[in-house]
């Protein structure tokens, strides 16, 4: 039964440095590391752990409802614990809250206006695209982005479903809609976005 608490306790630091062993591992080989994959493969390698080491700690001949329930449990221990830790290292790596707050401690004395012009819309899309397209999330065709494969939707909409069930909204509210044109990301004029 300790063993079996200090693994769930140990669960989160576990993944995190699972997370971080992918990414500087994929960084040593001379990959550049998609923060998402290397999260959700930490955690679900540490899930599939969890499940292992409880039913290897079951003794012979358990109740197969007892069985059931706690691979159940163990299943959505670990998906929790995968969950916030994508939701940590997404926070860190891409949030515009944590950009803003930085970019005010570097620079105290900035104006609403100077962090306007640096965060407005057309400026974080031209920021995001050419990241996108050298993650090879998206694709450039003749002047039009195509998403590469649809694991980036299906997870989002797994999210989606995951903040309904927990009770928060799938995203904030828009202000208003998005630039037509991300030239300085691409040279190119009104790229619609579209799935091939």
């Amino acid at each position: 039964m300790w063993t079996l608490l200090l693994a769930l306790a140990a669960a989160p630091v576990i993944t995190w440095l699972g997370t971080a062993g992918i990414n500087w591992t994929a960084r040593a080989v001379g990959r550049l590391p998609s923060p998402q994959v290397a999260c959700f493969a930490a955690g679900f390698a540490n899930l599939g752990g969890l499940v292992v080491l409880f039913l290897v700690l079951q003794p012979t001949g358990s109740n197969p409802r007892e069985l059931l329930a706690g691979i159940f449990f163990m299943s959505a221990y670990g998906f929790c614990v995968t969950f916030l830790n994508w939701f940590v290292f997404t926070v860190t790596d891409t949030s515009m809250h944590a950009h803003l707050l930085v970019e005010i401690g570097h620079e105290p004395e900035i104006t609403f206006e100077e962090l306007t012009r640096r965060y407005n819309k057309k400026s974080i899309i031209a920021a995001r695209i050419p990241r996108l397209l050298q993650l090879g999330q998206l694709r450039l065709d003749h002047g039009r982005l195509y998403l590469t494969g649809s694991w980036v939707l299906a997870s989002a909409v797994a999210l989606r479903f995951l903040r309904r069930l927990l009770g928060l909204r799938p995203r904030p509210p828009q202000e208003d809609t998005a630039p037509a044109s991300v030239d300085r990301a691409t040279g190119s004029h009104g790229l619609p976005l579209s799935r091939r």
